[in-house]
């Protein structure tokens, strides 16, 4: 099921889980979403003052907001994870970029390890998405991984410097 322009512009639910729209792109939506929340994010940490509290709250807060949205979403749609929803590679690329440094190569090699990880989907990440059709299985797929790519980025940042 394809969703329609029209349907996302005129709910807002839809319009924010699939990224203002960008998840309607047909193909590779979820790099498309992927490297929205990477703009985002350096977006954001040029505005922002960075410290631990105010990113995890607001991290927080805009996980809250994702649950809602695609929960709601679902609802609507057909409880699966259609590939219009990309606001669950939105959030976790903003989680990865995080934890790099402030520098473009930085940001395309971890652009390049999360979407490894997005679309190979290793231990346990395909398990949870395959059994979990509600909003927590769409969105905590790609918080781990998330998770595999800090580690490995940290892991390179450690071997670099």
């Amino acid at each position: 099921m394809s969703i329609e322009f029209k349907t996302v512009i005129k709910n807002p639910s839809l319009f924010i889980a699939t990224g203002f729209g960008v998840g309607l792109i047909p193909f590779a939506p979820g790099t498309f979403g992927s490297g929205v929340g990477l703009c985002i994010y350096i977006f954001l940490a040029h505005f922002m003052q960075d410290t631990s509290i105010n990113s995890a709250f607001i991290y927080l807060l805009l996980l809250a907001i994702s649950f809602f949205v695609v929960q709601q979403s679902i609802k609507e749609l057909g409880n699966k994870d259609h590939q219009e929803i990309v606001i669950d590679e939105i959030l976790a690329m903003m989680l990865v970029a995080h934890f790099i440094p402030p520098d473009p190569k930085w940001a395309m090699g971890a652009f390049i390890i999360f979407r490894f990880f997005d679309i190979v989907k290793p231990f346990p990440i395909r398990q949870i998405e395959a059994s979990q059709n509600n909003a927590f299985g769409i969105m905590v797929d790609d918080q781990i991984a998330a998770g595999y790519s800090i580690i490995v980025i940290l892991i390179l940042k450690y071997l670099m410097f």
